[in-house]
């Protein structure tokens, strides 16, 4: 998936994943002058952040758009500092229980995976507040 939204294709899987996310709908691609980029580096000392990092925040802030999604430390510290509200893959399993895209058991099952399965870092206690969230929220 990188290598489609960096826009480097090196294989038909690729192009099969590009048309599939085409599918969804509601898909849209959007690019910023490099010029534009680096001036927002230099705006708000982003040097230590990747590339596409950058891109992401230069476009939320060009676009208005008020939510990053990012599982990175630095990035949703950035983002919080640019005014942005940053929401990692644990937030993202939360909200779609509570706007009721998937049951509670599968939430649950998903924040677990987080932590047991997935390659992300995210630690057993910060994983349990994401599951009492789950539960606050049906009160």
């Amino acid at each position: 998936m990188f290598q489609m939204l960096s826009g480097q294709r090196s294989s038909s899987r690729g192009q099969g994943l590009e048309a599939e996310i085409s599918g969804l709908g509601n898909v849209h691609r959007h690019t910023v002058a490099q010029t534009q980029v680096s001036q927002f580096v230099i705006d708000n000392r982003l040097g230590e952040l990747h590339a596409g990092e950058v891109e992401c925040l230069c476009l939320c802030r060009q676009m208005a758009i008020p939510i990053l999604l990012t599982d990175d430390l630095a990035v949703r510290e950035t983002a919080k500092r640019l005014g942005l509200i940053p929401v990692g893959s644990l937030g993202i399993v939360v909200r779609a229980y509570q706007v009721g895209e998937i049951h509670l058991e599968d939430a649950e099952r998903h924040l677990m995976d987080l932590y047991d399965i997935s390659s992300l870092f995210v630690t057993r206690a910060i994983v349990e507040l994401a599951v009492e969230q789950l539960h606050s929220s049906d009160e």
